[in-house]
């Protein structure tokens, strides 16, 4: 068996990789390829056509990346190599939203083919699961986008105040935050975290700071635009390791996630689970995922786009009105949430049965399978 991660090593599609195949047979035989992302989107597709010149049981790529995407369809329709595709996007709705319809509608065509010629599809969402059997995904499952409780967890009060003394944060204040990537997209005229800026500008309380953990071309238009009288509530630190990640989160009582458009109506982003994995609850747009998922942990944004000054305004007027005691009642259940969702203890299970059955294997003892990882072709002489 073929593992590909199109997000490269370090990524976290890496670590979802080799947590969910831990729970494999033992005796599968399992390869692990990470594609080079400093390299070309062409490189990358040679180095993965020969990497698949070699018959196997079955691939499984994580994430829907068009170098080893078309590869994939290829040798379907070449080979018969069967595949199996995990997502937390919408392909055609990504590039509706960020690039236009245009560019949208032509990468539709290209998740209609990768899901068609698969031999099945793993959801973040069941949403996507069930656009993927729409667009003839033979098969399919929902798999969540979990999270390392190992990694990811509240700390002792101690421990996050100090966490806040180091970001220079007021220890009684309530922090709004965010992390992720700061990529500015034109066509929206947003950037993730954008709000939090705005809303800064709107609330009459003064015991809240916002802390934004990324970067990107967003976050210069970020800062600039916050007041020179306010920017002494609003930290921005820049990318920041994982371990680094966690301690951000903990010094947070509030994590934002905002979703919009044909993108938002079907994904989770990666950083909820670890918002609740970490005590923090969420605010959230209201979508599907929202009442399935965060509901009991967090809060329904106002409707709208994130840019949009009516939803600014309503933020504001919603934060001014927010009291210590929901905001730890929502704490306590944010773990709760996190455990009963996206524990890989709970979706793990899911991931194994579903490819036991595409490999055609009978109950095991469900043991670490064989970890090997396939040289880089540029490696080899």
């Amino acid at each position: 068996m073929l593992c590909i991660g199109t997000s490269g090593k370090g990524s976290q599609d890496e670590r979802r990789i080799y947590r969910l195949t831990k729970w494999l047979q033992a005796d599968i035989d399992i390869t692990y390829y990470f594609i080079d992302r400093s390299k070309s989107k062409i490189e990358s597709a040679k180095d993965i056509r020969r990497v698949l010149n070699q018959p196997w049981d079955l691939v499984y790529q994580e994430g829907t990346g068009i170098a080893s995407g078309a590869n994939l369809i290829l040798a379907s329709l070449l080979r018969k190599q069967p595949y199996v595709v995990s997502s937390g996007d919408p392909i055609a709705g990504f590039f509706r939203t960020t690039k236009g319809n245009l560019i949208g509608n032509l990468f539709e065509i290209y998740e209609h083919l990768l899901y068609r010629f698969s031999a099945g599809f793993i959801g973040w969402t069941p949403y996507l699961t069930g656009v993927a059997m729409r667009m003839g995904a033979p098969k399919a499952v929902t798999v969540e986008g979990a999270v390392a409780s190992d990694i990811f967890y509240p700390y002792s009060q101690e421990r996050r105040r100090a966490i806040r003394q180091k970001l220079g944060i007021s220890e009684d204040h309530l922090v709004c935050g965010v992390v992720g990537s700061l990529i500015w997209v034109p066509r929206q005229s947003y950037c993730y975290g954008y709000e939090l800026g705005e809303i800064l500008q709107r609330v009459k309380r003064k015991d809240i700071s916002f802390l934004v953990v990324g970067d990107g071309d967003g976050k210069e238009r970020m800062e600039k635009a916050v007041p020179r009288e306010l920017r002494d509530r609003i930290v921005f630190t820049g990318r920041l390791p994982e371990s680094e990640v966690v301690e951000a989160m903990n010094a947070m009582d509030i994590g934002f996630v905002t979703l919009f458009g044909e993108m938002g109506k079907y994904r989770l982003t990666t950083k909820l689970p670890e918002y609740l994995a970490c005590g923090v609850p969420v605010a959230m747009n209201p979508t599907a995922a929202f009442y399935d998922y965060a509901a009991q942990g967090g809060w329904a944004l106002p409707e709208g786009h994130p840019s949009d000054r009516e939803f600014l305004d309503r933020c504001a007027v919603w934060l001014d009105n927010l009291g210590w005691q929901e905001v730890n009642a929502k704490k306590a259940a944010a773990v709760e949430v996190a455990a009963k969702s996206f524990d890989y203890k709970v979706i793990a299970p899911k991931f194994r049965d579903f490819i036991h059955r595409l490999l055609d294997l009978k109950d095991s003892d469900y043991i670490q399978a064989t970890q090997s990882e396939i040289t880089p072709i540029s490696q080899k002489n």
